[in-house]
């Protein structure tokens, strides 16, 4: 028998060793990849069990069960919070065996007094889930990488060396080529097209050169990792998060929330009126009551209703965009002077909604005072006209600039945390786990196995009963990402009749029985082109995403991962600011890749093996390929099985393994798919596949 006992923390952060009873087993049960769920990660154990309603226990949990103790108490800090985890930590004959969190549950009652506590006790990676909770990307602090989105700083982002922050040569609208020859005065092109190539002398028009604005700002994970880790006072170790391992940091997320063009409103700051609706009211004058206007009933009508402001500067050129809802309700191009901007003089009927006004200029600062709202009305019965304001916050002053800054929190695609986390886990087969020292050890699978030692249990094994069960109960694994709707995906898609980048493992054989597991990863997937020189047919050095449907339109679609490569002294590209006037044309740009570089040998983000855009080559070194057919081979292979056996392990085995670690029986080596173990005798539940590399 061993010694089990369970420490949790109290108010004040210090250790309360909690009753156990003697006659419940405490077990546990443990697994790092289960080939019943190979898609899981932070596959860390759970276990609910009664504790009893002891002096003790009552004290910690404030007396749970008696809702009169709150009530007397007055005050929420001084009750205990379900609703929150604990620390705690189980401890086999002394010595520190699992760290985690519990949960209370509940508490059962026998004549109307409390006897136990229902507790469940998490493993702390599963805990990472309830620590993200439902947090986006939006909420983490990347403020350090903000920067402006002017014409001359995406140039500069598209142009220059790879940084944290860069402008990859992704559209979201405009469909590219690339023509050396285009000196024609007729254009050749039209629509939603654009020829980039540089001319001599230089063409700029509605479908010639690159608009800068067509390019939207892209960051690299790795800064997305570092800020999860902070927010959440997570470590994570270097095994696989590291500045060398270029697979994952040259990894990069295009920063597309919005479909099309960003809009300058999109990244500035912006101020919004409220109005909750229009009510009426038989008597009385138009107030404001509740957020809500009241507008009275009869012989009213409305005559004005616009937004004012001054501006300092009168021969300063802005627009103006009034959202409704978030969708455009009115906009004024090129304004000068003080604003005096009526909707229904303009054509507009007033109706209620949620009204947000973004000022934007292209030039030079420009401020703005005294912003207001305003409603006039008339009876017809009378002359009088009367002037109510229906928003009476203080909007103050306001600075439209230039150059606006470019708010990462607004413009990084909405998905959670721990969603993001996760995919990145099942792209790159990773596994995790918690050290002694709080560090969450995240390797591929494949390190993962090569870091375990043989443990020889052959002696505590219960031989009167065991089973061999068939491995795995898939014929197919199915590697895909879910956002698979770019155009040149889609096309691919419809062409070749196979989705683009999906992996589908069959193992050995067609015909096995079984059902099609599907491992899923949250993002975008593109299928990049590599422009022809339409002059002559042939390759020219510039490669490009399209963030279009399969209509040709544009869309948000999932988060897009992809790698940045750096052409210098490639075929030069015509660019022009959002004006329509030409810059300088350059030679140098980012391209986007789904290969760390562009060549048909690096590691690729595809799962299957396919051909490189670029090189127009097969490219290997899949998903799949790197990280996730060592295991499953092993796990298809023919000979494999599901042994299940019992063993009684000592204290200095289950103190000591790990999931990593072989078990030898017999002279035969097994990995662990799980283990369930009753903490009190030592009685372990085992599940063993085959280890065919030892």
């Amino acid at each position: 028998m061993f010694t089990v006992q369970l420490f949790i923390k109290d108010d004040n952060d210090s250790d309360v060793r909690v009753d156990l009873f003697k006659d419940e087993s405490v077990t546990l049960t443990q697994s790092i990849q289960n080939v019943r769920d190979i898609s899981s990660v932070f596959t860390d154990f759970t276990r609910t069990f009664n504790i009893p309603a002891s002096q003790n226990t009552n004290k910690l949990f404030k007396h749970y069960y008696n809702s009169d103790v709150v009530n007397n108490n007055q005050t929420l800090s001084s009750a205990f919070d379900a609703r929150k985890r604990r620390s705690a930590r189980i401890e086999l004959n002394h010595t520190p065996f699992k760290k985690g969190n519990i949960r209370l549950d509940g508490v059962n009652m026998k004549d109307n007094k409390p006897y136990t506590y229902r507790i469940t006790f998490f493993g702390e990676t599963v805990n990472l889930k309830t620590l993200m909770g439902d947090d986006q990307l939006s909420s983490l602090n990347l403020a350090s990488y903000n920067t402006i989105y002017s014409d001359a700083e995406i140039r500069t982002k598209l142009t220059s060396a790879i940084g944290d922050v860069i402008a990859p040569l992704i559209t979201h609208t405009r469909r590219l080529v690339f023509n050396s020859n285009d000196n024609g005065t007729n254009p050749i092109y039209s629509g939603i097209v654009d020829n980039i190539a540089e001319q001599s002398p230089a063409k700029v028009d509605d479908n010639r050169a690159l608009s800068v604005r067509q390019l939207k700002y892209a960051i690299r994970v790795h800064r997305i990792i570092e800020a999860i880790q902070s927010k959440y006072n997570l470590t994570f170790s270097t095994d696989f998060i590291n500045t060398t391992n270029l697979p994952y940091y040259n990894l990069y997320l295009w920063m597309h929330r919005k479909k099309g063009d960003l809009g300058t409103g999109e990244q500035i700051e912006k101020f919004s009126t409220y109005v909750d609706g229009w009510q009426d009211e038989v008597d009385g004058d138009i107030e404001i009551k509740d957020d809500v206007v009241i507008i009275p009933t009869g012989l009213f009508s409305i005559t004005a209703f616009k937004i004012e402001t001054e501006c300092q500067s009168q021969s300063s050129v802005y627009d103006v965009e009034i959202l409704r809802n978030g969708v455009r309700y009115d906009f004024i191009e090129n304004q000068t002077g003080d604003l005096d901007m009526n909707f229904i003089t303009r054509g507009l009927t007033p109706q209620p909604g949620s009204y947000t006004v973004i000022i934007s200029v292209k030039t030079t600062q420009v401020v703005f005072t005294n912003i207001q709202w305003s409603i006039n009305y008339y009876q017809t019965s009378s002359s009088s006209i009367n002037l109510v304001r229906f928003d009476t916050s203080d909007v103050g002053n306001f600075t439209a600039t230039a150059n606006p800054a470019f708010i990462i929190s607004n413009q990084i695609p909405e998905i959670k945390n721990i969603d993001f986390l996760t995919g990145l886990f099942k792209m790159f087969n990773l596994t995790a786990f918690v050290e002694d020292d709080g560090t969450i050890k995240i390797q591929t699978l494949d390190s993962f196995y090569s870091s375990g030692v043989d443990r020889n249990i052959t002696e505590f094994i219960d031989i009167s009963e065991s089973a061999v069960n068939v491995a795995l109960p898939f014929k197919e694994i199915d590697l895909r990402y879910k956002g698979l709707n770019a155009f040149y995906a889609k096309t691919h898609q419809q062409i070749f009749n196979e989705e683009w980048g999906t992996e589908r493992f069959l193992g050995f054989e067609e015909d096995i029985d079984g059902e099609i597991f599907k491992v899923e990863v949250p993002f975008e997937h593109h299928k990049f082109q590599r422009l022809l020189n339409l002059n002559n047919d042939t390759n020219s050095s510039i490669q490009w995403g399209w963030s279009a449907d399969d209509n040709q339109e544009p869309f948000i679609g999932k988060p897009l991962l992809f790698y940045p490569v750096r052409i210098t002294g490639g075929d030069s590209i015509q660019l022009k600011d959002s004006s329509g006037n030409a810059l300088t044309a350059t030679a140098n740009y980012i391209v986007p890749s789904n290969s760390v570089e562009l060549n048909n040998t690096s590691q690729s983000i595809n799962f299957r093996a396919e051909l490189n855009e670029y090189t127009n080559t097969t490219s290997t070194n899949g998903l799949f390929q790197t990280y996730y057919k060592t295991y499953l081979s092993d796990v298809f292979d023919a000979k494999n099985r599901l042994t299940k056996l019992t063993a009684f392990l000592p204290a200095k085995v289950l103190l000591n393994f790990t999931l990593a670690d072989r078990f030898i029986i017999n002279q035969k080596s097994y990995k662990i798919n799980s283990i369930t173990t009753d903490m009190y005798n030592g009685k372990s539940e085992i599940e063993l596949l085959n280890d065919f590399n030892a």
